[in-house]
C-alpha cells in the first residue's frame, strides 16, 4: 500500500512540475543598420535565425577577416544555413558596420522608426 502511495506522490509531483511557466525575454536593443552593403540582406535573413542582432553589436571591433572566421564558424561548427559566399558577405557587412560606428547595442532614438 505504501508503494501505491509513493507512486501517487510522485506522479501528482511530475504533473505540478511539468505545469506551465512563463518566461520573460528582454526586449531586442540592436538591429543589423540598413546599408547599402551586399552583406544587409543576408545578416537579416540569416543571422537572426539564432540570434539577437545583439551578438554582433556587443563584439569588440574586429577586422572583417576576424568577422569571417567567426562567420565560418557559424557555418561549419554551428551548422548555421549559410554559404560560404553568404558568410563572406555578412563579414564584411559587419566590419563595415563597425567600422562606421553604426552597428551598436543601444536602442534606435525614439521616432526612428
Amino acid at each position: 500500500m505504501n508503494k501505491i502511495w509513493m507512486l501517487a506522490i510522485l506522479a501528482w509531483a511530475c504533473c505540478h512540475a511539468a505545469a506551465a511557466t512563463s518566461i520573460a525575454l528582454p526586449n531586442e536593443t540592436a538591429m543589423y543598420p540598413a546599408t547599402s552593403h551586399s552583406g544587409y540582406l543576408p545578416a537579416l535573413q540569416k543571422c537572426l535565425i539564432c540570434h539577437s542582432a545583439d551578438y554582433a553589436a556587443l563584439q569588440p571591433p574586429l577586422s572583417e577577416a576576424r568577422w569571417r572566421d567567426i562567420t565560418e564558424k557559424m557555418r561549419l561548427a554551428f551548422k548555421a544555413p549559410l554559404t560560404a559566399e553568404e558568410a563572406a558577405l555578412i563579414a564584411g557587412y559587419l566590419a563595415d558596420a563597425q567600422r562606421q560606428g553604426v552597428l551598436s547595442s543601444r536602442p534606435p532614438p525614439a521616432g526612428s522608426h
